[in-house]
């Protein structure tokens, strides 16, 4: 039995992206939410400082903020605290409130929806965002798309990700012998 491995380096970072867009085609909007805060933790641990074994909270909250943009019509724009609370919430409670949101009262908690845009008034509940399930998506793999792109003017960013990438999951094609 052979496993033939692909000759690019990023074919993890492809393979997460293909897995969130096949659950987002499967109408799985939470499952699609868990699959972004997991690839915004990859690429916090990709991009973390030279040295650092394991990302942290504020290597996340850091990565959201250079990368994670909304679209200029947005109702909303990311803040990494607000997507940081919102993924201890989902990843932990499977919920929209964790210990984070307690501890900090004046990050925002995120409701999900399957549709496009992103749903925030704050005259009538500033401390509420409804996520559109599809815009996260597209903003992530944009943010993703900016990420690599700097990569290629960031030496030291390069080399930190080259180190790194190695321990990231990836899935061969199979041939049996």
């Amino acid at each position: 039995m052979n496993a033939i491995p692909d000759p690019n380096p990023l074919n993890g970072i492809m393979g997460l992206l293909r897995e969130i867009r096949q659950c987002q085609d499967a109408g799985a909007v939470t499952a699609t939410a868990v699959m972004v805060y997991i690839g915004i933790d990859l690429m916090a641990f990709l991009s973390m400082p030279i040295g650092q074994d394991k990302q942290t909270r504020q290597d996340f909250i850091e990565w959201v903020n250079q990368y994670l943009q909304a679209e200029p019509e947005s109702a909303y724009n990311y803040d990494g605290r607000d997507v940081y609370g919102a993924r201890c919430a989902l990843l932990h409670t499977y919920g929209v409130e964790a210990g984070y949101h307690e501890q900090n009262p004046d990050v925002k908690k995120f409701g999900y929806h399957d549709g496009g845009p992103h749903i925030y008034d704050p005259a009538i509940n500033d401390r509420l965002v409804i996520i559109g399930i599809n815009t996260l998506v597209h903003d992530f793999v944009r943010a993703v798309q900016a990420f690599v792109q700097c990569m290629g003017t960031d030496t030291d960013l390069r080399l930190r990700v080259a180190g790194r990438i190695p321990r990231v999951i990836d899935v061969f094609p199979f041939i049996a012998d």
